[in-house]
């Protein structure tokens, strides 16, 4: 198996091991908005009403996240080091669903730069009652070697933490799973519908304004990515063997 398999394997597995956390403590904490900086430990994951900004829970509607956007940053070790090399051209392509009971979910089309090969994933989130508020799993997996289903019990509760509504707009996501009162993972998400500096910068204030630098200013940090000569993204199409930018 290639190392890269190798390491996506031990990081499922090791994310797995909060299932029962995840599924038994998810809404049992007191719940306190706040427009003040919070300050979190490693000792338990924050509920989703500690990290979101107010105007999140009184204007985010699920339609927000429907659209095609760009990541420009990340802390998230599936992303890098699982990706020895820091991962290119990450993007999402969000449509709102519904399954067959009639329940809704947010069906993600991911794609990841790693080598220069590229690695489409389909990631689902089911949507809760809580505006912002779903829960992230992955049905298969097509990363080469692993098994397709290696992933499909495995539950990643992901709170929109702030977001800018429009064509302009991008979304703060983060993801959270705790183990025997200890934070083991969590993912930390910039998505913008432009890959701009100035969208780079309001989602970082808005992200560390909701005490997330705890977690981005350690281990392998905040990582920016590369969207220069992206073939899987708008504006790029391959002609007479050459690769040419359409404006």
């Amino acid at each position: 198996m290639p190392l890269a398999s190798r390491l996506m394997a031990l990081a499922l597995g090791f994310l797995g091991l909060g299932l029962a956390a995840v599924a038994e403590g998810f809404g049992a904490q007191e719940r306190h908005l706040s427009s003040d900086v919070p300050k979190f430990n490693n000792s338990r994951c924050p509920a989703f009403w500690e990290l979101q900004a107010p105007h999140v829970v009184e204007s985010f509607i699920l339609s927000d996240l429907e659209g095609f956007f760009y990541e420009l940053a990340f802390h998230d070790v599936t992303q890098f080091p699982l990706c020895l090399t820091p991962p290119k051209c990450i993007t999402s392509s969000k449509a709102i669903q519904r399954h067959a009971d009639g329940s809704v979910f947010v069906n993600d089309t991911w794609d990841i730069g790693c080598f220069d090969h590229m690695y489409p994933q389909q990631l689902l989130f089911n949507a809760t009652a809580d505006p912002g508020v779903l829960l992230g799993y992955v049905p298969k997996t097509y990363i080469p070697g692993l098994p397709e289903d290696v992933a499909a019990k495995l539950v990643f509760p992901d709170t929109v933490v702030d977001f800018k509504a429009g064509p302009e707009g991008w979304i703060v996501e983060m993801q959270c799973v705790e183990f025997h009162s200890h934070v083991r993972f969590v993912g930390i998400n910039y998505y913008s519908k432009t890959k701009s500096e100035a969208a780079f910068q309001e989602m970082d204030a808005a992200a560390r304004a909701r005490g997330l630098g705890f977690w981005m200013d350690h281990g392998f940090g905040l990582k920016r990515v590369d969207h220069s000569n992206c073939t899987n993204e708008p504006g790029w199409q391959v002609t007479g063997g050459a690769l040419e930018v359409i404006v």
